[in-house]
């Protein structure tokens, strides 16, 4: 094998360079021969294909002064295997083996400084996590105080609004009482508005009842229940007909009918609790408020609730009767013409007077009569007090309009007290006039009179001065108070006035307060004689003591008498006795002290 040339610019050893004075030698020069194949670059066997291996240069090349790092472990091992192979006893296997190993060993020396390359990055890594940990630390824990005090601020902040919403809720109720108590005030202060007079009316008019406590606790129960019902037309002709069912029945319809209506005004918990079947085709319901009668009585909600109740029927409005008197007989209540002018005339509106029928039949009117009576029947309370109260005028005529009272049922059958002709069982009709067993209107004996119900001869059993029709008025007024009132009773106060009862005689004008107890000259009476001798004198006003008497004042005899002196006897006697008066004797000569 040709030696390695020598590196360029590094002399070759000499023998003497080796160990001194030593002679040079066959081990010496291979000694040397090794050193120097480690210093210069051997060159593989082109069959092998291997990398050049190239030795470092020998710590002698090294400058002086310089810190030498020590060779590794593998490095040595690959010097010394370089040295072998350089020595030339090895064959090409041997060699491309022992290069196989100089290269392990340069892989593993560069991993191994890697490792410890990696190792100290590592560790400054580590120091440097270790330093970003702890700042980190330090950030989060004043991250957490940070936070730990906003948490604070805003559970501050909602106990605060919470607080806050609290006085606002409160503040709304205050608002809310506050708003009805001024509602209330307004609606105070305009019905005092309203209600105000002038002083001349105020002394004029009559004292009005404070407030309910001294009207009747029925009429007040009789208001809150009228006020609760609504009265029903029925008119279906189909075989499932609404008066054909139980009043359980009815009273489910009504209620399924109120459930299916949809409106936004709808009061809650609207039911009917009461329904009842009268005469004439009519179903009364009552319902559980007044607030849901009237929801039932608006235009809308009272169409779609007829329908659903009953495919024919209306909600029928309630009507008021008012006696009027005096009334032209030239007014003729069946043309609607006479009927508008009435309404125009005192301001009423187009449908408030339903009707109008005279109380006596035109022809039993006597010879010349130019007044009669008529009963006027009104769909509104209000506009029949109105009139009641202010009076109505018909055919320029100023009349005074009553309440028609409640009287008893008097059949036309049997003439007995208490149902209608539909009910009765008697098997016979009892005539009116004569008491005969016939009807009324076929009586041929009109000039006998007989009462069936008192049994007396003195009147007819229609006439309204028989003692036991009068007997069953005042029964029937004490089982209804509102037939003293003298409006129809409404929630105002003037409406609830009781007409007062009618004052005895007796108590209207006592005894010790009679005066001028004197004869009422009349037709029928006797003048007597010491009369008729001193008719042409004047009496004397003064008494025996000479003082005047006004009560001594004469009475001329064609005098009438005025309201409020005392009534004089049928048979002539002066004052009657049973009104409070003195009995005397007039047709005997006046012996009372004073008179002459």
């Amino acid at each position: 094998m040709s030696k390695i040339p020598p590196k360029p610019g590094i002399s070759s050893p000499t023998p003497c360079s080796v160990g001194g004075n030593a002679p040079q030698t066959r081990a010496t020069t291979a000694a040397l021969a090794a050193k120097s194949t480690v210093e210069q670059p051997t060159a593989m066997d082109t069959n092998s294909g291997e990398d050049v291996v190239m030795a470092n240069s020998p710590p002698e090349a090294q400058p002086r002064g310089t810190d030498v790092p020590q060779p590794s472990a593998f490095q040595r091992i690959a010097e010394m295997l370089a040295a072998i192979i350089q020595s030339g006893k090895l064959d090409t296997l041997t060699k491309q083996n022992v290069t196989r190993v100089i290269k392990i060993a340069k892989e593993a020396e560069a991993k191994e400084k890697t490792r410890v390359i990696s190792s100290g990055q590592e560790a400054k890594v580590s120091d440097i996590r270790m330093a970003v940990w702890g700042d980190l630390v330090k950030l989060h824990n004043s991250l957490e105080k940070k936070i730990h005090k906003v948490q604070e601020e805003n559970k501050v902040i909602l106990d605060s609004t919470s607080k806050v919403l609290v006085s606002v809720e409160e503040a709304k109720t205050d608002t809310k009482d506050l708003a009805s108590k001024v509602s209330k005030v307004t609606d105070t202060m305009d019905k005092i508005a309203s209600d105000m007079n002038s002083y001349q009316s105020a002394l004029l008019s009559k004292p009005a009842q404070p407030n309910k406590t001294a009207t009747d606790p029925k009429v007040l129960s009789d208001m809150e229940c009228k006020a609760r019902q609504i009265l029903m037309d029925i008119y279906d002709k189909d075989e499932d007909n609404i008066l054909s069912k139980s009043l359980t029945d009815i009273i489910e319809k009504a209620n399924d009918t109120i459930a299916g209506l949809k409106c936004a005004s709808k009061p809650k918990d609207i039911k009917v609790i009461m329904a009842l079947k009268t005469h004439g085709k009519v179903v009364l319901l009552t319902l559980n408020s007044k607030e849901a009668a009237s929801w039932i009585r608006e235009l809308l909600n009272k169409v779609e609730f007829s329908s659903g109740f009953s495919a024919e029927s209306h909600i029928r409005a309630r009507t008021f009767n008012l006696i009027v008197p005096r009334i032209p007989v030239i007014f003729d209540p069946s043309k609607e013409k006479h009927i508008c002018e009435v309404k125009e005339t005192n301001c009423l509106d187009t449908n408030m007077i339903r009707k109008a029928k005279w109380i006596k039949p035109m022809g039993r009117r006597r010879p010349g009569q130019t007044n009669t009576y008529a009963i006027f029947t009104l769909t509104s309370v209000d506009s029949a007090n109105t009139l009641i109260r202010d009076r109505l005028y018909i055919c320029s005529i100023k009349v005074r309009p009553t309440k028609q009272k409640q009287e008893p049922i008097q059949c036309m059958k049997c003439r007995e007290w208490g149902h209608f002709t539909s009910e009765c069982q008697s098997e016979k009709d009892v005539c009116g006039n004569c008491g005969g067993e016939h009807r009324t209107n076929t009586c041929q004996n009109k000039d006998k009179l007989y009462c069936v119900a008192c049994g007396k001869n003195m009147h007819a059993s229609w006439s309204r001065n028989c003692p036991e029709f009068n007997r069953q008025c005042l029964i029937y007024d004490g089982r209804n108070p509102e037939n003293a009132m003298l409006f129809f009773p409404m929630e105002h106060n003037w409406t609830l006035t009781v007409r007062p009862d009618s004052i005895l005689l007796v108590d209207r004008f006592p005894a010790r307060f009679s005066v001028n107890v004197l004869p009422m000259l009349g037709r029928w009476q006797q003048v007597p004689r010491s009369c008729q001798q001193n008719r042409g004198q004047r009496y004397s006003t003064k008494d025996r003591n000479g003082c005047e008497n006004p009560n001594r004042i004469q009475i001329p005899p064609s005098c009438k008498r005025e309201e409020g002196e005392l009534p004089v006897s049928d048979t002539g006697r002066g004052p009657d006795a049973s009104s409070g008066g003195i009995n005397m004797d007039w047709t005997t000569p006046c012996n009372m002290s004073g008179w002459n």
